[in-house]
């Protein structure tokens, strides 16, 4: 794309105080110069808010929103983008690290306003290992129904076939399938208004799932491009470790993620898009999930496993879904991990918990 337009980097931080001089000097390095860069302090209670003035007091590009009450990473984000002023956003975490270039190399991709790039990146390990990435879709550019029959398969959630796949030992879970976090696109701003897209505030994992799901079921062309921009970090504060640690938040997390995605499929359906069976076998894996969670705690009863176990199993929506796979096709799976899932079927969850409780001990994975 010609010219050098205005581009908007967002980042939220709370308690990022030790990442912040990395993340600066990143933002420093970055060969796109025409920059507003929205910082968002979402009510830390660390010196993130001190160091982050000090950064804007030393440049002009910065517009830091000082929070003093947390209210979370979803409205910190909306906060940014009621701000943002550049043609198109990129969000990154300011725990996380990324190439000089990434602006650059995205911006020299589009030909207009209204179009998206999707860019590689790179985890980074504890041990400080770097493993790349791999699109799980062909890297190219995708238009109209072609973002929704060959994108939103591999980024929405998982169907009841991929389901079947995996109890066959025929994939692994998360096989195929791409990770939603923000920092992974640079997003028009245009189509973000024009659709009124915003995080959801009342959800605290799975916000960025709803959010660049929707934004890419509404885009008009999408650029994949195999190039490693971004890297992410693997913290033991992040916010998915705190939460994969409490198995009650899970279970509350996964139920208003499933109210959340049902809302954002009726909204996509009656714009001539559908996607509800992109995603009904998360409902399956996440009682499985949860289930497998519980069996590893050592600081709750039986009792209290299955009581919990059952609050998600036998929620509406979740009950709906598994009325969906039936007992042959689980049969013929022929698999010790579809055996938790057979005893789910018939809502034995005290026979369920049971075994995954021996499995776990046994050193089994799931």
């Amino acid at each position: 794309m010609k010219g050098e337009c205005l581009v908007t980097i967002i980042t939220p931080v709370f308690n990022g105080e030790k990442y912040l001089d990395r993340y600066f000097e990143n933002i420093d390095k970055l060969t796109y110069r025409n920059l507003q860069i929205i910082v968002v302090n979402d009510g830390s209670a660390d010196a993130s808010s001190k160091k982050i003035s000090e950064y804007a007091s030393q440049d002009r590009r910065i517009l830091f929103l000082d929070k003093h009450i947390n209210e979370g990473v979803s409205c910190a984000r909306n906060d940014a983008l009621d701000n943002a002023k550049g043609k198109f956003i990129f969000m990154f975490d300011c725990d996380d690290t990324f190439e000089p270039d990434i602006i650059s190399s995205c911006i020299n991709t589009v030909k207009s306003d209204t179009e998206t790039v999707a860019y590689n990146y790179a985890s980074v390990r504890r041990s400080g290992d770097i493993a790349k990435h791999e699109f799980s879709y062909a890297v190219g550019d995708y238009s109209g129904k072609e973002i929704v029959d060959r994108i939103l398969p591999h980024s929405f959630g998982t169907s009841i076939e991929e389901v079947k796949e995996y109890l066959k030992g025929r994939r692994t879970m998360r096989q195929g399938k791409e990770l939603n976090g923000p920092w992974r696109l640079m997003y028009s701003k245009e189509v973000i208004d024009r659709e009124h897209i915003r995080f959801d505030k009342n959800l605290k994992v799975g916000e960025d799932t709803v959010f660049t799901n929707e934004y890419l079921a509404l885009s008009e062309t999408v650029y994949a491009i195999d190039k490693v921009l971004y890297y992410l970090h693997n913290n033991d504060d992040s916010t998915i470790d705190t939460y994969n640690r409490n198995v009650q938040r899970m279970i509350d997390g996964k139920l208003l993620l499933i109210e959340a995605k049902t809302k954002l499929s009726n909204r996509l359906l009656k714009r001539g898009i559908k996607t509800e069976k992109l995603w009904g076998g998360e409902y399956v894996l996440s009682s499985v999930q949860i289930g497998w969670s519980l069996a590893q705690c050592r600081d709750i009863t039986l009792k209290e496993k299955c009581a919990l176990l059952r609050k998600y199993h036998d929620n509406n929506s979740v009950k709906k879904i598994w009325c969906k796979i039936s007992t042959r096709e689980i049969l013929e799976c022929k698999s010790i991990k579809a055996v938790p899932v057979l005893f789910l079927k018939a809502n034995m969850i005290w026979l369920t918990e049971c075994l995954m409780c021996i499995l776990s001990r046994m050193g089994f994975k799931m």
